[in-house]
């Protein structure tokens, strides 16, 4: 049965009287901006009222949630995706303007036309109203958190504003949670403009519709879990997802893949998942069009079957946008079901809010890709993408273009095109085949996509050292937002803007190494990109050290396993997260804000990627300015004119951008497809810091370029006919005709400076714009210290064992490392249990034997669950939980019986317990089994 797009509210809920609760409903006098309350009703766990020309909705969604729908009055209510989950028998009242529910309560403020939320007495956020523009008072100025993953992330939101729409490389889940257990999901589904100033927090909306939900905890943690228990559980990925993935752009033939994977086989490397990227359909005409080439991938249920023989796992790309020769496509044009904007690859994209455009989509998919034997699915593209593959202003322009799809208004809908297709496959996967755990990768997100086992990456990202920062925090606010799994390109998609000679080049190489050692302790562990080859042995032979240093990367993913799978199991059944940022655990410390880059992947291992050389300087050490650097004079961001012809002949299009870069042919206007150019960009920039900046830019054509009102670059550009490698496609090798300009500016932090930048492009479809800085603390940090340094944080409160050693150190203090480079530096906290099983070579390898790590100061526990690793038997209680008790005072460890059942579960466990106490650990054997409890000393 297709899925519903809208959730009807459960019905039975307590209902009330509007006149027996005594209710004000004195008009009195309205605040400035502000209209007074009116015309009250109540709503199961509710109230229903009038303000303005709206219809306003407050009901209690759960013991710590409310949900808060505003709306034309000519409108039904649209409650959106997520039911309100009020228990039946909830013991909700509202008397005297208060709705309440256990401790949480708001308060309607029918005079002045205002929500108070408060928990316990205690208020902690108030709607001050407005519908284009609604502002948010918090009862206290917060370190603010969430919102999704961003190609420049902001560490804090606090004093910040954000553009939340969804891009290449942004992926948008619009909740915001603070230190002192807010949580506010702005659920209008549309994309909007984030400001917080002081106690100020503020969000625009195109939409007539306002919909948004508060979360009111004591934790972050519990804030993230009252998120789930509205949007949805994060049900457990198939075990081998855990495991490593090894993906390219792209394998051209069947062959190409099942030798990559044989390789990792013959060599003794562990691997679970072959991804085969786009392409495999044949010729741009069949674009997706959920076929094989037949000359190129000949069998490909016989290529599915190879790999299930060696024991991994098959996953193919398939894109919301379909070629025009296409049987898919045809079907859906048949009955106008296609978005009326080009996509770059000359087909259409399918307008997912329509149930039968879904349904026509799925049996494609179904017949042509799953039949074959594909595991899972690869969704790119899913913005949706249409011409330009970056900017999320151009994304949102071309998407909002399209006008109307099947639900109404784009422009009211424009960030949850990747919520309905993964809710579409996930449910018809899971309905096809209900003995499997789908899984489906996803350029893009929105609110509640974890409950259909989507893992989002974080799209075309371009190599370099500050990348891998960048991404480092994506993760963090990525799992502050709610949604638990996620995963980037080890070593970027593109390399050669920077590196351009991939991994022939030192400097890249060891940026490689030190990101896949930081993938390894992600959620997912996958390489992917272009330019250069990702299997292991590309990087060198086996005596190379950066080929070691990978392999033991991937092993020590490999070892701890069982611990990152009972991690998983407590996303699902606890809502917890698994990648923990700093302030989740450690938010009483107020150093751990100058050390962002470290977290916790789960409870018991601190992560501190290495995120600058220590080897050799990055070769090229310019940067993009990043998007919240990039303003517009009157607005959010800068200001882009088009013309038709070189001499701005003829205006086309106007845009915004916070990105001032072209590199290929969909940047540019449609209109201007094969013709002669020109653009006028205007807007400001916002120094990042003091001091001397250097800038270059990358062109083709004429250029003049002003910064401060200072003409830095004029030129009548190059007459070479040399082609331009990045036109035409994201996999461009180099800048072949394009001139490079250079200038130097001093700058000071905060200063806002005015740019004007004016291109003429007499090439038709000549594509090339690239305006970069280095800024002064960039210069000195991409340089390798001699020393070779790199500093640590512990953070206070506990004792930390570097991973694998007897002495701890003390909390609270900064540790100078020489990690090399085959060392990620990794701690462990006093009072932790870790289960590791070296040696396995995919996720379901036989295991005879379990470790169990003892970091002792504290008492300590874990959970150790295990499952069938697919099929839905965990949902009905098939699983099982071997408790372990670690006891500081008696120096012993509880092995509580294996707890649950499921099929083939064995009986006995054998462990080998480790103990890190002493010069050197001990060894200790023990045996866990069904029979019961025991506990063994050790110290």
């Amino acid at each position: 049965m297709e899925e519903n797009m809208v959730i009807t509210r459960r019905q039975g809920l307590v209902s009330f009287s509007v006149g027996a609760l005594g209710l004000s409903t004195s008009t009195g006098l309205a605040a400035e901006g502000s209209a007074p309350f009116r015309d009250f009703e109540s709503l199961p766990a509710g109230v229903r009222m009038r303000q303005g020309g709206y219809t306003i909705d407050v009901c209690l969604s759960g013991a710590d949630t409310v949900s808060v729908i505003k709306y034309p009055h000519d409108r039904k209510p649209p409650l959106g995706f997520f039911l309100p989950s009020t228990p039946s028998d909830s013991q909700a009242t509202f008397k005297n303007g208060v709705l309440r529910l256990g401790k949480i309560s708001v308060s309607v403020d029918s005079a002045v036309g205002r929500l108070r939320f408060a928990k316990s007495g205690v208020s902690r956020l108030e709607d001050l109203g407005g519908q284009d523009l609604t502002t948010f008072h918090l009862a206290k100025e917060a370190d603010l958190y969430g919102l999704g993953q961003f190609r420049d992330p902001h560490i804090n939101y606090r004093n910040k504003s954000v553009y939340l729409a969804q891009g290449n490389m942004d992926a948008i889940n619009p909740m915001l949670v603070s230190t002192d257990g807010l949580g506010l999901l702005w659920d209008t589904g549309t994309d909007s403009h984030f400001t917080s100033r002081g106690k100020s927090v503020e969000f625009t909306n195109p939409s007539p519709v306002t919909r948004y939900h508060v979360f009111l905890g004591d934790t972050l943690e519990e804030v993230i879990a009252s998120y789930r228990r509205l949007t949805g559980k994060a049900p457990l990925l198939p075990k081998y997802a855990y495991g490593f993935w090894q993906s390219q752009e792209r394998y051209n033939t069947q062959k190409e893949l099942t030798d990559v994977l044989d390789g990792y086989r013959t060599r003794n490397l562990p691997v679970d998942v072959m991804v085969q990227d786009w392409g495999y359909w044949g010729d741009a005409s069949h674009f997706s069009g959920m076929v094989w080439d037949k000359q190129r991938f000949p069998d490909p249920a016989g290529m599915c079957r190879h790999v299930h023989s060696q024991n991994a796992h098959i996953i193919a790309t398939v894109w919301p946008a379909v070629g025009t020769e296409s049987k898919v496509y045809k079907a859906l044009d048949q009955k106008a079901l296609l978005l009326n904007v080009p996509h770059w690859s000359g087909g259409r994209v399918v307008d997912m809010t329509s149930p039968e455009a879904r349904s026509i989509y799925w049996e494609h998919i179904r017949d042509g890709l799953l039949s074959v034997g594909l595991d899972g699915l690869w969704t790119d593209g899913t913005e949706p993408e249409f011409l330009s593959t970056g900017s999320r202003y151009v994304t949102t322009q071309a998407y909002v273009s399209a006008g109307l799809s099947h639900a109404g208004p784009i422009s009211e809908h424009s960030l949850t095109f990747s919520y309905l297709q993964a809710q579409l496959l996930y449910n018809k996967m899971r309905e096809h085949r209900p003995d499997r755990r789908p899984f489906i990768l996803t350029r893009s997100a929105y609110a509640g996509q974890q409950a259909f086992n989507a893992i989002t990456w974080s799209g075309d990202i371009f190599a370099s050292w500050q990348t891998l920062r960048n991404q480092i925090v994506a993760a963090q606010q990525m799992s502050l937002s709610g949604i638990p799994y996620w995963t980037n390109d080890i070593g970027a998609f593109l390399v050669t803007h920077r590196f351009p000679k991939g991994l022939a080049s030192p400097s890249y190489r060891e940026l490689y190494v030190r990101w896949f050692q930081y993938g390894a302790f992600l959620p997912i562990f996958r390489a992917h990109g272009t330019q250069i080859r990702r299997e292991l042995w590309a990087i060198g032979g086996p005596d190379d050290p950066c080929y070691l240093a990978l392999k033991g990367a991937l092993e020590r993913r490999y070892a701890l396993l069982p611990y990152i799978y009972s991690l998983a199991a407590k996303v699902t059944l606890e809502h917890a997260p698994l990648v923990r940022p700093l302030v989740l655990d450690f938010g009483h410390d107020q150093k751990i804000n100058a050390y962002p880059h470290q977290y916790m992947f789960g409870q018991n291992i601190l992560v501190c990627p290495v995120t600058t050389p220590l080897l050799h300087d990055q070769e090229d050490p310019y940067e993009f300015l990043p998007n919240y650097a990039v303003k517009g004079h009157a607005g959010p961001a800068a200001e882009v004119i088009f013309y038709e012809g070189e001499n701005f002949e003829r205006k086309v299009e106007e845009r915004l951008t916070d990105d001032l870069k072209m590199s290929w042919f969909g940047d540019l206007p449609a209109a201007l497809k094969g013709k002669p150019y020109s653009a006028i960009w205007r807007g400001k920039i916002i120094a990042q810091e003091t001091g001397r900046h250097k800038w270059r830019i990358f062109t083709q054509g004429l250029l003049r370029f002003s910064f401060d009102e200072v003409l830095k670059v004029s030129s009548k550009g190059s007459d070479s006919d040399a082609l331009n490698r990045a036109n035409g496609a994201v996999s461009f090798t180099g800048h072949e005709g394009d001139d490079v300009y250079f200038f130097e500016a001093d700058l000071v932090k905060g200063q806002v400076y005015s740019f004007e930048l004016t291109q003429s492009q007499p090439k038709p479809d000549a594509v090339s714009l690239w305006v970069e800085w280095i800024t002064p603390s960039h210069a000195e940090d991409m340089k390798a210290p001699p020393a070779k340094a790199f500093e640590v944080y512990l953070p206070k409160g506990r004792d930390w064992y570097p991973i694998g050693t007897t002495k701890p150190l003390k909390g609270g203090q900064v540790i100078p490392l020489k990690p090399a480079l085959d060392d990620l530096p990794l701690f462990v906290p006093a009072g932790s249990l870790l289960p590791q099983t070296p040696g396995i070579k995919h996720a379901a390898d036989t295991v005879s034997e379990t470790e169990v790590h003892i970091y002792p100061g504290l008492d300590a526990g874990f959970d150790l669950y295990d499952d069938q690793g697919d099929g839905f038997g965990y949902e009905r209680g098939e699983y099982s939980l071997l408790r372990l008790k670690w006891h500081e005072a008696r120096q012993s460890l509880t092995i509580g019986r294996i707890d649950g059942n499921f099929d083939g579960m064995p009986q006995e466990r054998r462990l080998k317990l480790i103990l890190y106490k002493g010069e050197t650990p001990s060894i200790h054997m023990a045996v866990a089994s069904t029979a019961g409890a025991k506990s063994i000393k050790l110290g």
